[in-house]
């Protein structure tokens, strides 16, 4: 479908030539700049510029960014929730493997899709006549366009399977945020001496503490509010999620399409060159047509 829309434009472009030459050989004094014909100054960037790249590169980062800080952020309250709340003693090492991961994520995901878009620019108009020229040249293209289109379906896989995982947390927030507004509404209506309301994780289907299995009275509303902390992060973290699997499938098929303007490009680039070679005969036909009628 691509390369059907360039010979269109193509042909469109080389009509328009052959009529502004037919004035021209009609008296016209303005003169065509050969260099300009197919590629007018005023508009030659944007023939050169990745629109769809730099849309699926700024979802991409902006959804890293957001995901990771959130996540990171959700995570290191819920461990504090837990070891307040149920005297669970969580280790240093898994903290620093959260902020590790996330640093490894973010680095990776950025740079990943710098990349991306220094390929759309390559293979994109203009600039694509200009580097992929050889057979060695669009070999090499198409051989990176292929790799990294495997890559993006890979990551476009894992990123949805994280945006599938966080519903769990977010189902969890919104079952914990409904009991302890039921559990605290409770507790404010009664006496101090019977704060004796709980909330219990044999309710959740945890069984795995064993040392303390449920909260009650002020440990209750300090877990609750730590909770309604951490909940809007892990929705955002979701959002977030779900914005990078879409910047991937933004990059497949900005990938796709440039696989095949690559693979053809050569058959349009002779094909401008064909209608250049028939422009300019045409145009010494007519002006030596031209002569012979004013001798």
């Amino acid at each position: 479908m691509k390369n059907m829309d360039d010979s269109s434009r193509f042909a469109d472009q080389s009509k328009a030539l052959w009529l502004q030459n037919t004035l021209n050989m009609n008296g016209s004094n303005d003169a065509i700049d050969d260099k300009n014909m197919f590629t007018p100054p005023t508009t030659s960037w944007i023939g050169r510029c990745p629109f769809a790249s730099i849309i699926a590169t700024v979802i991409t980062i902006c959804g890293t960014g957001v995901f990771c800080g959130c996540l990171y952020r959700a995570l290191a309250i819920t461990i504090q929730a837990l070891d307040s709340a149920f005297k669970l003693e969580f280790q240093m090492e898994s903290a620093r493997a959260i902020q590790t991961m996330v640093i490894i994520i973010s680095t990776v995901m950025c740079s990943l899709a710098i990349i991306l878009l220094i390929v759309g620019c390559l293979a994109t108009g203009a600039t694509r006549s200009q580097i992929y020229t050889g057979f060695r040249s669009r070999l090499g293209g198409r051989i990176s366009t292929g790799f990294f289109t495997v890559v993006v379906y890979l990551l476009f896989l894992a990123w949805s399977g994280i945006t599938v995982i966080l519903v769990v947390p977010i189902v969890g927030y919104y079952m914990l945020m409904k009991n302890c507004e039921i559990k605290t509404t409770q507790i404010e209506s009664h006496s101090i001496q019977k704060l004796d309301e709980c909330i219990s994780l044999k309710n959740y289907g945890i069984h795995s503490f064993e040392n303390k299995m449920s909260i009650c009275s002020l440990e209750l509303i300090s877990f609750c509010s730590q909770g309604k902390e951490a909940g809007p992060l892990y929705i955002a973290a979701f959002i977030a999620s779900a914005l990078i699997a879409l910047g991937m499938v933004h990059y497949l098929c900005c990938l796709v399409a440039n696989y095949a303007h690559i693979k053809d490009g050569i058959k349009l680039k002779d094909y401008e060159e064909a209608i250049k070679e028939e422009l300019e005969l045409r145009c010494e036909l007519a002006a030596a047509s031209r002569k012979r009628n004013d001798l």
